[in-house]
């Protein structure tokens, strides 16, 4: 087989500069709008619920949770954050859709630090982590509770073969091909992070026991 005999894929734009948030708009999501976005350091999930109380109500904000403003776009097979409705680049990796677990919060030790102007919690849940966006009434939590579930069926559904262009405009593909490269670009700086910082500490260590080596 010659290099001429070979198929050739088709090429598609795969920028990731694509992903702002008014392209994202215009391409007809399944739901979008502004929530409250719980952020905690991650020391305090681990923390009893006494001393989560106390840093909540006596020490420096820094410490404690927050809540702060996120612009929600479900589109594709992704669900994207961004700090308002004109934002050129999502806030942190998109979402995939089809392995998420999503529900209206019922915890009260959630539902005790609600942020002004809002009535109700939703949780959204991956393998990674479990991330919390308050909205402002019951009937908005559970919309985006909703659309989230029908998103997963049909990706899930598209997923296993049957129904491919159900609900899925042929103009979402570029959009969920550069989510993709995002989270993978991501995922490879994560990993670099992590390989110096260990090697940070493997050097500390051994500076720190007084053993001398050449490299």
């Amino acid at each position: 087989v010659t290099k001429s005999d070979t198929p050739q894929l088709p090429i598609m734009n795969y920028d990731e500069s694509i992903l702002c948030a008014q392209n994202l708009l215009g391409a007809s999501p399944a739901h979008s709008g502004a929530v409250m976005k719980l952020h905690a350091p991650a020391i305090y999930t681990f923390l009893p619920a006494t001393i989560q109380w106390f840093i909540s109500r006596f020490c420096p904000k820094f410490m404690a949770p927050q809540w702060k403003r996120r612009y929600l776009i479900a589109v594709g097979e992704y669900l994207y954050r961004f700090k308002d409705e004109d934002g050129t680049t999502p806030k942190g990796a998109p979402i995939a859709i089809g392995p998420i677990s999503v529900q209206i919060v019922t915890e009260q030790d959630v539902l005790n630090f609600l942020p002004p102007g809002c009535d109700a919690v939703f949780e959204v849940s991956s393998v990674a982590k479990t991330q919390y966006f308050a909205a402002q009434s019951s009937e908005d939590a559970a919309l985006w509770v909703n659309t989230l579930k029908e998103m997963r069926q049909a990706c899930i559904t598209r997923q296993m073969g049957h129904s491919k262009d159900m609900g899925y405009p042929e103009s979402w593909a570029k959009y969920d091909t550069s989510a993709r490269r995002l989270i993978e670009r991501k995922a490879r700086i994560k990993s670099r992070l992590e390989a110096l910082n260990k090697k940070e500490q493997e050097m500390q260590t051994l500076g720190g026991s007084g053993v001398g080596y050449y490299s």
